[in-house]
């Protein structure tokens, strides 16, 4: 998935492994900095889809594990990716060389 950093409030929209009645936990691991992060989040399920709602402040070009979990037992789990680059024109190293 991918994830604008330039956001505070996000939006996953999962296919989950069972549908929650509980509440949720989302944990966002950062790979780089191996923090994890518990932010505050809501849900609805839409036509079969989870809807997680939460407010994280995300860096550019971090890379997390994410973890939805209700009463200890994994709802979702995924990755995410942050960039501000437009998903259909995503460069993984974009900005990163100069050729002159």
């Amino acid at each position: 998935m991918v994830i604008n950093p330039s956001n505070s409030t996000h939006t996953l929209n999962v296919i989950p492994r069972y549908y929650p009645s509980n509440i949720l936990v989302v944990s966002l691991y950062n790979e780089a900095s191996k923090v994890t992060t518990t932010p505050t989040s809501t849900y609805n399920v839409t036509n079969g889809k989870l809807n997680i709602t939460f407010t994280f402040t995300f860096v550019d070009k971090d890379r997390h594990q994410v973890k939805v979990t209700e009463d200890d037992v994994v709802v979702y789990r995924g990755k995410l990716l942050t960039t501000t680059q437009e998903p259909q024109e995503f460069k993984l190293t974009d900005g990163l060389y100069n050729y002159s």
